[in-house]
């Protein structure tokens, strides 16, 4: 373990805890952008190789540390921009998902916190059924819509 992983793993363990139950998300900043993960799906964050790895009950998101700028907790999460209602091969009706092609899918609140992901194969159809009324970001490589459930 290098000395910036040592120093890492030290800053996270004493930010976890320091009053983490006042917050609610734990963003992460690298390469000019953020990421909010909403508290409560965190399982585990590790680092393995080069990367911080934050497993969540939804799925395995890894950083490399390379690009790492921050990671913080925080009581609310990053702003998300106007997006459209429709994209091609990513479409919303009756409270499903409809999605062509193959990646990683991402479910966000208006929040900016991840609230749901899964592994696209070849095509599918996801009830948002599970999750409460209100307004989603839905990303999937390039595409992103805005699902008002």
């Amino acid at each position: 373990m290098t000395t910036k992983h040592f120093l890492a793993a030290l800053l996270l363990m004493v930010s976890t805890s320091m009053m983490a139950e006042e917050y609610k998300y734990l963003t992460i900043s690298y390469s000019g952008s953020e990421q909010s993960i909403s508290l409560p799906i965190v399982q585990r964050i590790t680092f393995e190789e080069g990367y911080v790895v934050v497993t969540t009950t939804e799925g395995t998101h890894s950083y490399p540390i390379s690009l790492l700028e921050k990671i913080t907790f925080t009581e609310s999460a990053t702003a998300i921009e106007a997006l459209p209602e429709e994209a091609k091969d990513l479409t919303y009706k009756n409270g499903t998902l409809s999605i062509k092609g193959d990646g990683m899918l991402r479910v966000y609140n208006t929040g900016g916190a991840l609230v749901s992901i899964a592994y696209v194969k070849e095509g599918a159809n996801i009830s948002l059924a599970k999750l409460p009324a209100g307004v989603y970001i839905v990303r999937m490589g390039d595409k992103t819509i805005k699902v008002r459930k």
